[in-house]
């Protein structure tokens, strides 16, 4: 009887951790939703200026200013998208 019963359980424990591990290890999609930081210009220098994702869709600006992202350290051209944060 017990042999029975270790062969049903054995394999059902076996499935629902392998549910369990699925769905532990799912991506939710927010990595690609990262904030950087983001820069304007003021007088032809760099400021830094709230922060804007990566993803495609529309500019980001606020106030009328379009926000820059920094490309290596030092240049501010990189153009940033949509939901910028203080």
């Amino acid at each position: 009887m017990k042999h029975i019963k270790f062969k049903f359980l054995l394999p059902v424990a076996a499935f629902m951790i392998a549910i369990a591990a699925a769905f532990a290890t799912e991506k939710d999609g927010q990595d690609d939703f990262a904030l950087e930081q983001g820069y304007i210009f003021v007088d032809g220098v760099c400021q830094p200026y709230g922060k804007c994702d990566g993803t495609q869709g529309q500019i980001c600006t606020h106030n009328g200013f379009q926000v820059f992202g920094k490309i290596g350290g030092t240049s501010c051209l990189k153009t940033l998208y949509m939901n910028w944060r203080p």
